[in-house]
């Protein structure tokens, strides 16, 4: 008879025998990111492994719940996946999820409130998952999707994986990220990894392992989710892990949120636009965390299992609407101020075609940085300088589709000026029938405008207060830029403990 022991570790800073490091996660909280080198096997990782390159793994994520630490995976912008036993509360337990390679993350933290699985047993297994709940979305973040559907089909014995963490390492270390590759052992309804020297150890429990859909076996070389550290004996023997798939229909019906771009809730092939812009190399560790660690090779819209998201016909260009401002709106300069605060909102829908990429704005003509929204809500906060504006929204739908624009004409300490051609302009939902290359004849007429004065003053982000065409985002950091998935760019162990710190 297997013989499972949950251990809630103390919170003490001795080190303790078989069990590591025990550092209270509020350091890491309220001190500045150690200097940690990562990238260098000098530094072992998990158990024979390696610390993770800058960037590398950037799904991967450390979990502090203030006396205690675990990690877990995004999974969705809004939802990171973890082991029961880590938040150990069915009611809700707040949490700080931490992004990053460095000691406790340090690239960035947003708060969260974890839920447990109301069927955890209290033991190493299959019922010990969780997930939680952002309270912002990470949007720039390149997901690697739960395994799901199909997908499971290539979890087997003798299958490379790879387990990522910020636990215990072979020289006592903890609170990095690092990962080790090794192999799947067995697995039915949780599945037994590693053994040889590599393996996960305290502080891992919730972390991930994935694995890569290789295509010598009939994969697309992605990569997919699929084990959550649970616990193990002594650390570098090989532990049990419990499996994505087996959580995901109650982290889906208690969270109300589709986790699986790729499938159904019952995991019939079922795609997405977010079935695709899936890693291809996510260990490598390209680009930087300020824009999500998202530069690395992505693929197009997944066919793994089926036809690709937007295989089939779609003609028709979505409909765009500015919702706010209206046409003809004046905003007043405040006392002591040079601009106006103007907040823009969007609304747009392709009907039922393929769904909306993204929405831009232009400025009396003219693109800017961070003028590209690729999920709703689409909503601008900007900084006008006195003068006149036309404000145009365009959408574009994932085959390439493009409405016909939306214009809308504001002041800032006078009147607004004229729309081209006479349109009425905003709050008119455009029909969408016009031919895909829906800036046709209109910007002759904003250039008409711009020699007539308007933005001289200038518009920039409402927290730079620039001047000029500098630049424009999205409201809410959490928002990626420059759009995601874009229609161009894609397409029987005695003394089992528990892996928590």
């Amino acid at each position: 008879m297997r013989v499972l022991q949950v251990r809630r570790l103390p919170l003490v800073a001795v080190p303790l025998i078989g069990v590591g490091l025990l550092v209270p996660s509020s350091s890491f909280a309220a001190d500045p990111p150690s200097q940690v080198e990562v990238g260098v096997d000098q530094e072992p990782a998990v158990y024979g492994g390696a610390a993770a390159k800058p960037c590398g793994w950037p799904t991967a994520v450390y979990v502090s719940f203030g006396s205690w630490v675990c990690s877990g995976t995004l999974v969705h912008p809004d939802v990171v996946i973890t082991a029961a036993h880590c938040p150990n509360s069915t009611s809700g337990k707040n949490a700080t999820i931490s992004f990053g390679e460095g000691q406790g993350g340090g690239a960035r933290n947003v708060s969260a409130t974890c839920y447990s699985n109301p069927s955890y047993n209290g033991n190493v297994g299959p019922s010990d998952y969780a997930y939680c709940k952002l309270n912002q979305s990470v949007t720039d973040v390149p997901i690697i999707p739960p395994a799901w559907g199909c997908d499971v089909s290539a979890l087997a014995p003798g299958r490379e994986v790879v387990i990522v963490g910020f636990g215990n390492s072979d020289n006592g270390g903890s609170g990095s990220k690092r990962e080790v590759t090794t192999t799947i052992n067995g697995i039915n309804t949780e599945a037994w990894i590693g053994g040889d020297g590599k393996d996960a150890c305290q502080g891992d429990s919730g972390g991930p392992v994935y694995i890569k859909l290789k295509s010598e076996f009939g994969g697309d070389d992605s990569w997919r989710a699929f084990g959550i550290t649970s616990g193990g004996g002594t650390c570098g023997q090989g532990g049990t892990f419990a499996l994505m798939h087996v959580a995901i229909p109650w982290i889906e019906e208690h969270s109300g949120i589709d986790i699986t771009p790729c499938h159904d809730s019952e995991g019939e092939w079922a795609p997405t636009p977010e079935c695709g812009a899936i890693p291809l190399d996510p260990g490598n560790g390209m680009g930087t965390w300020s824009s999500g660690c998202s530069d690395g090779p992505i693929s197009g819209f997944s066919s793994l299992c089926g036809d690709a998201f937007g295989s089939g016909e779609d003609l028709d260009p979505p409909t765009v609407d500015i919702t706010s401002p209206a046409t003809g709106t004046v905003f007043m300069v405040g006392a002591g101020e040079t601009q106006a605060d103007v907040a823009i909102s969007v609304s747009a829908d392709d009907g039922a075609g393929f769904g909306v990429a993204d929405v831009r704005l232009k400025i009396n003509g003219q693109e800017f940085p961070g003028n590209t929204d690729s999920s709703a809500p689409y909503d601008w906060n900007l900084v006008f300088g006195p003068g006149g504006y036309l404000i145009e929204a365009i959408a574009t739908d994932f085959v390439g589709n493009e409405s016909s624009p939306d214009v809308v004409a504001v002041g800032v300490d006078e009147e607004a000026p004229p729309l081209p051609g006479g349109d009425d302009g905003g709050g008119g939902e455009d029909d969408g029938d016009s031919d895909t290359g829906g800036d046709d004849g209109l910007d002759s007429g904003l250039d008409s405008g711009l020699d007539s004065g308007l933005g001289d003053s200038g518009y920039g982000t409402s927290f730079e207060g620039s001047v000029g065409c500098s630049c424009a985002t999205p409201a809410g950091s959490g928002k990626q830029q420059g759009g995601a998935l874009g229609a161009l760019a894609l397409l029987g162990l005695l003394g089992l403990r528990r892996r928590r710190d």
